[in-house]
Order: structure tokens, then C-alpha cells, then sequence
């Protein structure tokens, strides 16, 4: 079989969507290629969407997609061996188009393909890629299997487990050292459960993030009737518990236990998470007739406190069906690159570019929080005479570095973020 197309997007998720769904309104002949069962089975997502791209490009959006909760409370927290320390921010009020909302990937990207659809744009599941066909270094086709289609363009959209990049070599392999396991359960519970346990109301939903001394980050957020869970492993980095017993680490805490302990665990799922950063960036993310959107590309965005990838995601596939429109077929699309840096995406991941490093330190995982934690548990404490902060300091940095030491480590961090 050999069909030809405009363009082959290879990637049902939200950068692949997005470059479809802006190329069919320039009048391209497209079809979507998506190796699960539909959009969004293979992806592994934590549970949060920013808005502003879907305010700016899909009209009315909000009245059928499928939301579960706007985010209004955003939690810090660091978890000791038994209690918690929370830094909260609140907010009561409707942003107007600078919200963020939870949902499950796989339901926002079965919506997002129907709205692909809607504009004539064919999207096929269980469809795996083998390989992208090459004459004379330009795209013209892709194989799956026995079978062979062609196209002037191809969109590569394959998500952080970049196969088909480094088996073409053009993009090279990761290093261990840079890549994480996310790690995820979804607990159901009640709504009135969740309203209750953490201080919400029915459409408003809480996004937390986790300092874990054991195994690193975590994070939390709330569904209508589900709670999503998960944490950060970095297989490199932690020897003490095995991956496949993180989550019930978190799980078992003492706070997470009263929160979730009755509730009933229904999928786990696990995804590499690319965590380079800046460095991972595809600094010619194009080639003769193809171009990479998404976190292929190394379009994700992690500032220290907030993870950004499906609204990177939507604006690259934007971006590419602008640079796509406006370059002939067989030359490099070099007009991607530029619109990039024109919309502040490439500045933006320079500027945040050291925050990969400072999360691997395993200091601010293990040393920090159990200073932090002793710290508080002096201040308030009460047994006999009180402590002065200083005194509280010392006891709790002990030998395990001087006080200079850990103020100028912690205000080079605060520079880096």
C-alpha cells in the first residue's frame, strides 16, 4: 500500500493534535499517526493544563473540553519522617485566560482529536512508525511495516522516548544521567472527600508539590473524584527504594495516608521524563522536509516550582504549521527556529536552564529537608527553655556542613530559579 499525503504527523498527542489542527486550516491534506488505541493511551501525564494557548487558539473551549477542576490552591510542601511543612498560595478568584486546570491527558486529547477530525484531518490509531523514509536527505514517507506512506512534510511528534529521532541519528541519545521514571497511581475517592480533605469547593482543584527526603519530588492533584499521585524517581540517583515501591512510599506518609488511606487505587502507570532541561533542547529541530514539535524536541519547561509541556506543546505544533506553510517542500523549515525564539519560548528555557542541576542535587532532597524539619520541630516544640533560631541552626546543620556553606548554596539556587 502507498498513499500520499501533505503531511504525516507521527504522534497523536498534544504537539502532533496541535500541528494538524493548525495546518488543516491552511488547507493541508493530513493524517495523524498514533501508536495506542487512541490519543493519549501511551501518554503518562501528571494532571495539569495551562489555558492560555487554548483561550488564544480554540474559540469556546471551555464550554465542552473536558475539565475536571481549575486549580486554586498551590502547595509547597516538604514531607519529614512525620509531619509536613506547607507553603501555600490561594486564589479565589477567575484568571481569565491565565488559568491552569487539571485533567486526564488521555480524555483532553480524545477531545482534542475530535476537534482535528471536525477539520477533515484523518487520525489513525494503532498505528506504529517503523522508520522515516529518506532520498537524498529529504522526508519524503514514512513505513509502518509491509506498508509505505508518502508526504511533502513530516511532523515528528513521538514524545520524550525519542526512537525514531536517534534511530535516524538526528537526535542523539540521552544520557542516563538525564533521564527520570515519572511514576503515577490514580486513587478514587469521593468528592465530597476531596472537597473536605483539602479545603476545596466542587470546580476547585489543588496542585502540590512534594519534596520526598526518600526519592525526591512528588506531586498531587485533585481530580472531580480522583486523586493523581506520583512522584520523580531518578534511578541513578536513588538506591534506597526500587521504583516499583515509590509510590507506596508516598503513600504510606502520614499525611498522605490521612488524605488518601481509604481511597482505592485504580491505574499506575509509568513514562520516561526527559530532565536536561535546556540542554536537551534540539537546536536545529528541522530538517529537509520534517520538523519536531513537543517534548521530542526537548519543549519542556520545569522552572523549579511549575512543569510546562502541553502548552509548549500547542504552540510548537502552531509554530510549525506556520514555518511548514511558508517553506517550499525538500528545504529546511529554518523559519521554525526563528518564530521559537520570536515567541520567548527559547529564551525562556536559557533562562530556566540551570534548574535541571540544582534538581539532581540530592542535598535538596535529603540534607535540606531534615535541616528545615528539625529546625521547626525546636521552634515548636516545647519542653523545657526555648532555643534561639541560631542554636535551633547549628543543632540541626550539625557536621553535616557550616552554616556559610548552606546560605550561599541556597542563595545560589534562588539565583538559578
Amino acid at each position: 500500500m502507498s498513499e500520499k499525503y501533505d503531511v504525516i504527523v507521527v504522534g497523536g498527542g498534544p504537539a502532533g493534535l496541535s500541528t494538524a489542527y493548525f495546518l488543516a486550516d491552511k488547507g493541508y491534506n493530513i493524517i495523524v499517526l498514533e501508536r495506542g488505541s487512541e490519543p493519549g493511551s501511551k501518554n503518562v501525564f501528571g494532571g495539569r493544563i495551562y489555558s492560555y494557548p487554548l483561550d488564544k487558539y480554540f474559540p469556546e473551549w471551555r464550554k465542552d473540553a473536558p475539565i475536571e477542576r481549575w486549580v486554586r490552591r498551590e502547595v509547597l510542601s516538604i514531607l519529614c519522617k512525620d509531619s509536613i511543612v506547607n507553603l501555600e498560595y490561594e486564589i479565589n478568584r477567575r484568571l481569565n485566560g491565565y488559568d491552569s486546570f487539571t485533567a486526564f491527558l488521555s480524555r483532553f486529547l480524545k477531545w482534542l482529536a475530535l476537534k482535528v477530525e471536525e477539520k477533515n484531518v484523518v487520525v489513525a490509531t494503532n498505528v506504529r512508525v517503523d522508520e522515516i523514509l529518506f532520498r537524498d536527505d529529504v522526508a519524503y514517507g514514512v513505513r509502518i511495516g509491509e506498508d509505505k506512506l508518502e508526504a511533502e512534510y513530516i511532523v515528528i511528534a513521538e514524545g520524550a522516548n525519542t526512537l525514531l529521532l536517534e534511530k535516524h541519528g538526528l537526535r542523539a541519545k540521552t544520557s542516563p544521567r538525564d533521564i527520570a521514571v515519572g511514576i503515577k497511581e490514580v486513587i478514587k475517592l469521593s468528592r465530597e472527600k476531596i472537597n473536605e480533605r483539602f479545603s476545596l469547593r466542587d470546580e476547585e482543584g489543588l496542585a502540590q508539590f512534594l519534596i520526598c527526603p526518600v526519592f525526591g519530588a512528588g506531586f498531587i492533584y485533585t481530580m472531580k473524584e480522583y486523586v493523581s499521585i506520583g512522584v520523580i524517581y531518578r534511578p541513578l540517583f536513588n538506591n534506597q527504594v526500587e521504583a516499583r515501591d515509590v509510590i507506596e512510599e508516598l503513600r504510606i506518609h502520614p499525611h498522605i495516608s490521612k488524605l488518601l488511606g481509604d481511597g482505592i487505587p485504580i491505574e499506575y502507570s509509568a513514562h520516561i521524563v526527559r530532565e536536561a532541561g535546556y540542554r536537551d533542547l534540539m537546536h536545529k529541530p528541522y530538517g529537509r522536509s520534517y520538523i519536531v514539535v513537543g517534548d521530542a524536541a526537548g519543549l519542556i519547561l520545569n522552572t523549579g516550582f511549575t512543569v510546562r509541556g502541553v502548552d509548549l506543546a500547542i504552540e510548537s505544533g502552531r509554530l510549525a504549521a506556520e514555518a511548514i506553510e511558508k517553506t517550499p517542500p525538500g528545504e529546511e523549515p529554518t523559519l521554525y527556529m526563528k518564530l521559537l525564539q520570536e515567541k520567548g519560548i527559547i529564551t525562556t528555557l536559557k533562562k530556566f536552564r540551570k534548574v535541571s542541576t540544582i534538581l539532581s542535587d540530592q542535598r535538596i532532597y535529603r540534607e535540606y529537608p531534615e535541616i528545615i524539619c528539625q529546625i521547626l520541630e525546636k521552634i515548636y516544640t516545647v519542653d523545657e527553655l526555648p532555643e534561639t533560631l541560631n542554636e535551633s541552626l547549628k543543632k540541626a546543620v550539625g557536621g553535616k556542613t557550616s552554616i556559610i556553606r548552606l546560605i550561599l548554596q541556597l542563595l545560589n539556587m534562588v539565583r538559578s530559579l
